[in-house]
């Protein structure tokens, strides 16, 4: 499992202060996990109260008083509440100083599962002793009228080509064709049963 903190998402409101009071900026820190279902728990929470009545709400003034707090990321912070906060008090013109900010900074670690890497597919197919022993003892002679063979559609006799009998099932292919098919799945192309496995030992 790996953890990553993204960017914190800052959310600020602007508001009007009596005269008599000095600038304000309240926040609430936040620190919350996602999992990956999407989920968000809150693991952590703090509260800080600044008074940045000297410096204004400038980036450089916001951001050392938040080093002060000793608050992650104090830099991005600082300059994204004040621009925040300027922005707000130049769109709306019912807004002037002081004022009170209200910021809420929630700093979200997001958990993503880490599988390992897949396990190599064993392969399925025939071994070589099956190869051997098929083309051993189970080639057989074919007629001119024999049927076809199931995997590549054409007369078994064609091209006079070795055909191998299955030893359990029968079925009749290309010697080329059906160990092409093995080399893949170590069955009969048409009834899947397994030229020398268990089922076979079974029933001698």
């Amino acid at each position: 499992m790996e953890t990553q903190i993204d960017t914190p998402k800052v959310y600020t409101l602007v508001a009007n202060l009596p005269k008599i009071f000095t600038n304000t900026v309240d926040i609430v820190l936040q620190e919350l996990i996602q999992d990956e279902t999407g989920v968000v728990h809150v693991l952590a929470s703090d509260h800080i109260n600044l008074n940045p009545s000297d410096g204004g709400f400038t980036p450089h003034h916001l951001s050392r008083l938040l080093r002060d707090e000793q608050v992650p990321q104090s830099q991005f912070l600082g300059q994204k509440i004040a621009l925040d906060i300027n922005r707000e008090l130049a769109n709306d013109v019912s807004l002037r100083e002081p004022a009170f900010v209200f910021v809420t900074v929630d700093f979200i670690r997001e958990t993503r599962l880490i599988f390992p890497p897949d396990e190599p597919t064993p392969s399925r197919g025939a071994s070589g002793e099956v190869f051997q022993r098929l083309a051993d003892e189970q080639r057989v002679e074919v007629e001119n009228n024999e049927i076809q063979c199931s995997i590549c559609i054409e007369d078994l006799s064609k091209n006079h080509q070795e055909v191998i009998e299955m030893p359990k099932c029968l079925h009749r292919f290309h010697q080329d064709c059906l160990f092409e098919w093995l080399a893949r799945q170590n069955s009969c192309p048409l009834c899947r049963s397994v030229p020398y496995g268990l089922d076979q030992e079974t029933d001698s």
